[in-house]
């Protein structure tokens, strides 16, 4: 087994921040007023940061963290024979599900896994100094937890939800002596791990977010896994997959090289990732994560902070550190992820292009797949691009030299797709339908695509909005990096 590292920068900062977001009424953590609409209270955040005081053990911390776990403790589900049986309520105002709720619109069913694993910890580490009653609530939840986990019989290609659900029958079920429900949490690890093993990678392939809780899952079956062979493959595989991300890492531009099968964001620096904590956690610094004094979207992710903190990086091979910190050179990659999806990116030292061809295996998640990325260096900061396409749109990547790549990118019918594109001071009329001169990066576009609209938004970038005409072959790009001497 590796030893964790112990950095205490990420957990310091973190729990200063949501120390401002409790709220002494309802004993939960409230989004902050400058938080993306509607401001709520939030349940599972709750739970993270009640762990965040029990670590940090400060005076009046176990008694806030006591109140804390009795106000998510109140908002779980007790409904037996019903799909959110065991599940929590995301915010303490959401109405209980009724008989025509759906999953992710009316609840949560992964709030079992997040607060369960949190709630596992908590009793792990801090049992001892927490009230006798409030253990035997917390172990009367998990068993619900279980309970609903079991009956789900969530899917392993659903890698970050899967590592949860197998670590919480296992864990729980050897802490109850319930063999079965051990036995349970061990084949559905050991189905995950054959999936990652058969080709390299989860199906949900590079996420910022989701990469950040396969690693938080893993990290849970290094620590809690009992020594048993499946906690030794997940330790593998938590080295194979801090390989793989240190692979997609440019340490100059701090971001990871696309394509995201599953993004709430483009730039590391301006909202809060899971992949962005782990780095914190692992370089010591805050690298590739928003300042954390000032406003930044998807704030509640944080609130994993001390979790990670606490649970700790794994020892990493040397080269796979040393890539984390400095950019190692121009290289490509090319990983089949499963089907005919085949995922590309070439990294150049001031730009990198991600594309992913899909070849129809893979399902339209919205705004959360992006098939095609780009970062390039603007100034101290970063540009970024992504495509956006109800369309099936298959990408592909390669090197052109110079700082530059080349894209093409084939549709299977006429239709409609846009890019978004942000980098500062942008103006909309250098965008032309063949050539797009951007601050920082130069882009010559080929093909019958037609360039409709050119439009700024509210939240500071543009929109490239092409239509494609029936029976059109595709189009290509070849993005170059357009680096200006500095101003004297």
């Amino acid at each position: 087994m590796s030893t964790p590292t112990s950095d205490h920068s990420l957990a310091a900062a973190s729990m200063a921040v949501l120390d401002q977001w409790w709220d002494p009424n309802t004993h939960l953590i409230t989004d902050p007023a400058w938080g993306q609409a509607p401001r709520r209270a939030r349940v599972r955040e709750t739970g993270w940061y009640a762990l965040g005081l029990l670590a940090r053990g400060r005076a009046g911390d176990t008694e806030r963290a006591v109140v804390a776990l009795e106000a998510v403790l109140d908002r779980q589900l007790d409904r037996p024979g019903t799909p959110w049986h065991g599940t929590w309520l995301r915010w303490p105002d959401e109405p209980s599900p009724g008989p025509e709720a759906r999953a992710f619109r009316d609840y949560d069913p992964n709030w079992r896994e997040f607060v369960g694993c949190t709630l596992f910890m908590v009793l792990s580490e801090w049992e001892r100094v927490l009230p006798g009653e409030l253990v035997g609530r917390i172990e009367h939840a998990l068993e619900l937890a279980v309970a609903g986990t079991r009956a789900r019989g969530v899917s392993p290609r659903y890698s970050n939800i899967a590592l949860m659900a197998g670590f919480l029958m296992h864990a729980v079920g050897r802490r109850r002596g319930d063999h079965g429900d051990d036995a349970r949490g061990l084949d559905l690890m050991g189905q995950v791990l054959d999936l990652f093993d058969s080709g390299g990678v989860f199906e949900e392939y590079n996420s910022p977010t989701y990469y950040g809780i396969d690693l938080y899952a893993l990290a849970l079956w290094r620590r809690y896994g009992n020594g048993t062979p499946i906690a030794e493959r997940a330790c593998a595989v938590e080295i194979a997959l801090w390989r793989d991300i240190a692979d997609h890492y440019h340490a100059g531009l701090r971001n990871l090289a696309g394509p995201y099968d599953r993004s709430y964001g483009m730039d590391l620096s301006a909202y809060a990732s899971g992949v962005g904590l782990w780095l914190w956690q692992a370089l010591g610094e805050r690298s590739a994560f928003p300042d954390v004094g000032a406003p930044f979207e998807h704030q509640w992710d944080l609130a994993l902070a001390p979790s990670v903190a606490e649970l700790g990086v794994p020892d990493l091979p040397a080269e796979v550190h040393a890539a984390l910190r400095t950019f190692p050179g121009r290289h490509t990659l090319e990983q089949p992820i499963v089907g005919r999806r085949v995922a590309s990116a070439v990294l150049e030292e001031h730009l990198m292009v991600g594309a992913e061809h899909v070849g129809g295996d893979r399902g339209n998640l919205n705004d959360q797949f992006h098939p095609l990325t780009a970062h390039w260096r603007v100034g101290d900061g970063v540009g970024w691009l992504r495509l956006v396409s109800e369309l099936t749109i298959d990408v592909a990547v390669s090197p052109s030299g110079g700082d530059g790549a080349e894209v093409r990118l084939g549709w299977p019918a006429g239709g409609l797709f846009a890019f978004q594109v942000r980098a500062d001071g942008l103006d909309g009329g250098s965008v032309t339908s063949q050539r797009w001169r951007l601050p920082g990066l130069e882009v010559a576009v080929d093909g019958p695509a037609v360039l409709e609209q050119v439009e700024p938004a509210p939240d500071g970038t543009w929109w490239l909005h092409y239509r494609t005409p029936p029976g059109a072959d595709g189009a290509g790009m070849t993005l170059r990096s357009a680096r200006r001497p500095p101003a004297r």
